[in-house]
């Protein structure tokens, strides 16, 4: 049975009747230092040691002594919280009462008495691997009572570090700092500037925190087998009840700033928060307190490693902890028939596809269930980019009939060709007059997908799908079919872009409809410039197509020496502006492996690796579980569907898409590049994985048909866990179909690989 893993920021709940454990942390380290007795039991491959230390009362806890800033204590390893009313909520924690040599390493017991007739007896076998202390707790408990608690193991840094001295990581939520983060994300201002950090591990893509100090240390916690088990009443609250449930298996992972100086980090379970600011602006904050009831005879084990570094770059810190924590989690790889797949999702964009008056376009919404409208704003607005994806919509249509010809491919193809003619008649370039037009009316369409920015175009929209007309002009003019019209307006889009590049190498991020006149000046998603710009330099080999990759190169130092060296991908999603997310990643590696393709240049080469490393760490490597008692025909994400392969959104929010299914060969791409096996690993996850909830022939779940998929999901509470809209946008079908023949037309052999099992 999953265990108890406590910790908790009580100062954020505002109870004074609780203590912190964190305060209780920093009082045992105090006591370590004055030790009657110390003991070196292992020592790191990195050249730290560990020794456990018995404190003047007589009791045992754990002193790491690494080079440079990276040493911690663990002086109270068992620790507890117990609530037995909102108005009495207590901690106690204690060191062991004996120590005990084993194979492994050491084992530590003792006894905590929460509460009046409760008895919790730890048990931890801790060991040491390389650079890595590992934990495993088994508990007991003896004696029943009202109420409930969590337990908890918190590791402590010295007394002169705060958070303004370190680079924090959690995957999908901060990379260092609170900058590009929004007040309401967990690693936002608010709490940073509080010293203090925590999030259930159900919101983490792998539950690993980390700390990196300024000389190049580090430590981090990592849950080696995490568990997501829950309720529907859990998953549902957004009023901040307090509940006590066995049946939560979530832990929860945090950093907190002690009063006195120095950070603890720490990990429990279940994963009660503190006060967390919500998503909604102007709902209130809200407690989500989690524990497990005392009664006698509930065991509980979890495993816990600290990882100790040395010598890294923050980037290469995150990156090698990601690595380390993938190989931990192993995410198994559910296979399947790509062909089956391919023709169910082909069948399924086709059958999107209007026309009206002579106007062919993919409607920007449907619903999932019904295949019918979708009752969202611009339901038959055909649109580019970002969610609406009709160019590279239509270009997919092309790449799989001649990937694939048969008895639809020619129908098909020509409502590609119909699309790609009717955006270059509908669509005026040279300022840009919208981003897409009404399928039944033919007006101009000028509001995004969220309502907001009316009267703008945006920098994405245009590149994002003007790159892939000019793919399909490259692959018809191979095949004799000649379409000069998609040239014209490509080029006349790319001479008008140019011209809005500024001195710096940056280009705005969107401009007033039809004016050509800035709007959104901020220049941190120029990267979206970098792909399309090679794309039109390559297009045709033409005396002047150089200022093309010119200006595509001066984007990507632009984004890198600006943003991207110092780790902030920002802004990729239109509707989020400026806010850390994974699509900032994704773009980016896209923008530069372009030019290193273009260019053969390998600083490009290892600026993908970085935004390939950034990426990968908002994809799920573990399965977490949808609630026990949840009803299957209201549940959106399936029981017993693994979610290895989602995509968490972005850094504020608990929504997860299959976004990245459309970044299979950009990482299969970097691993031939690059020699680096582990990107095929996650060209293979997001080419399978990311089909767990795409509906097939005889697994249509309660969607429309074969090919059919939701456009995103809950993962933790909040949202209400596995569900969300039922609508789909048209990037729900071409991103899969994106990642299946970007990389079979890149390498057959490759994708056969890839794809095989």
């Amino acid at each position: 049975m999953r265990q108890i893993r406590m910790f908790r920021f009580t100062a954020l709940c505002a109870l004074p009747q609780a203590l912190s454990f964190f305060a209780l942390a920093g009082a045992g380290a105090a006591i370590c230092t004055r030790s009657a007795a110390a003991e070196q039991v292992a020592q790191f491959s990195t050249g730290g040691k560990v020794f456990v230390e018995q404190s003047p009362a007589g009791d045992w806890g754990i002193r790491v002594e690494s080079p440079g800033m990276a040493s911690v204590t663990v002086a109270q390893p068992m620790q507890l919280e117990s609530y037995e009313s909102e108005t009495k909520i207590g901690s106690v924690a204690g060191g062991y009462k004996s120590i005990r040599k084993t194979d492994t390493g050491f084992l530590g017991e003792g006894n905590l008495v929460p509460v009046k007739g409760v008895v919790v007896h730890f048990s931890d076998q801790w060991s040491v691997s390389g650079s890595v202390l590992r934990l495993a707790r088994k508990l007991a408990v003896s004696g029943s009572a009202p109420g409930g608690f969590f337990s908890a193991v918190t590791v402590s840094t010295a007394r002169d570090v705060r958070f303004a001295d370190v680079d924090l990581f959690a995957p999908g939520m901060i990379y260092g700092g609170p900058a590009y983060l929004l007040d309401q994300a967990p690693g936002g201002w608010p709490n940073y500037a509080a010293g203090r950090f925590e999030m259930r591990e159900d919101g983490f893509p792998i539950p690993v925190l980390g700390v990196h100090f300024r000389d190049g240390s580090s430590i981090a916690l990592l849950d080696c087998h995490p568990r997501g088990d829950t309720t529907t009443a859990d998953s549902n609250d957004s009023d901040g009840l307090t509940m006590i449930d066995e049946r939560f298996l979530f832990g929860g992972l945090g950093a907190h700033e002690r009063a006195g100086g120095g950070i603890d980090v720490g990990f429990w379970l279940p994963g009660a928060l503190g006060l967390q600011r919500s998503a909604n602006r102007t709902a209130r904050s809200a407690r989500r307190l989690r524990f497990h009831p005392f009664r006698d005879g509930l065991s509980q084990q979890y495993e816990i490693a600290l990882r100790v570094g040395r010598d890294e770059s923050f980037h290469d810190y995150y990156a090698t902890l990601w690595r380390w924590g993938w190989e931990t989690l192993k995410p198994a790889v559910n296979y399947y028939d790509m062909t089956v797949v391919r023709t169910s999702l082909v069948h399924q964009l086709a059958g999107s596809v209007m026309t009206h008056n002579g106007r062919t376009g993919i409607p920007f919404a449907l619903n999932a269930v019904t295949g019918g409208p979708s009752r969202l704003l611009r339901d038959n607005d055909a649109i580019m980019g970002f969610v609406g994806k009709n160019l590279e919509g239509a270009a997919l249509l092309l790449a799989d009939a001649d990937l694939h010809p048969g008895a639809a491919s020619e129908k098909n193809r020509q409502l590609a060709v119909a699309i790609m003619d009717t955006f270059t008649r509908q669509v005026k370039v040279s300022p840009p007059d919208s981003e897409g037009f009404n399928i039944d009316t033919g007006r101009p369409s000028i509001t995004n997908p969220t309502g907001v920015f009316s009267g703008q175009v945006h920098l994405r929209a245009f590149t994002d799908d003007v790159r892939w007309m000019l793919k399909a002009y490259q692959r018809e003019k191979s095949r004799g079919r000649e379409h000069p019209e998609w040239l014209r307006w490509s080029m006349e889009f790319a001479d008008w872009l140019v011209q809005q590049q500024r001195p710096d190498g940056s280009f705005p991020r969107s401009w007033r409809l039809g004016t050509g006149e800035a709007l959104q000046t901020s220049s941190t998603s120029t990267y979206n410039a970098m792909a399309f710009l090679v794309a039109q330099f390559q297009a045709e080999n033409r005396t002047g197509h150089q200022r093309f990759l010119d200006a595509a190169e001066r984007a990507g130092d632009f984004c890198w020496l600006t943003y991207q060296a110092h780790d902030q991908y920002v802004g990729g999603t239109m509707d989020n502006p400026n806010i850390v997310d994974k699509e900032a990643g994704t773009l980016s590696l896209e923008g530069y492996l372009a030019l290193y393709e273009a260019t053969k240049n390998k600083k490009w080469l290892r600026h993908a690796r970085s935004a390939a490393d950034y990426a990968e760490t908002w994809i799920y490597a573990w399965d977490v579980s949808m609630p026990v008692d949840a009803d299957e025909a209201t549940l959106h994400w399936k029981k017993g569907v693994s979610t290895i392969g989602v995509n968490k959104i972005n850094s504020t929010g608990s929504g997860v898409d299959q976004w990245m299914a459309g970044d299979v060969d950009k990482y299969a791409r970097l691993s031939v590049y690059t020699g680096d096996q582990h990107y095929l690993e996650v060209a293979r996850i997001l080419l399978h994985n990311t089909k767990n909830m795409v509906a097939l022939p005889g697994r249509l779940y309660d969607l429309a048909g074969p090919g059919w998929q939701q456009e995103h999901w809950g993962m933790t509470t909040q949202r209400g866990m596995g569900s969300a809209s039922r609508a789909w946008l048209p990037w729900a079908t071409v991103n899969h179909l994106e990642g299946i023949l970007a990389l079979e037309d890149f390498d057959p052999a490759l994708f056969r690989k890839v794809a095989a099992k």
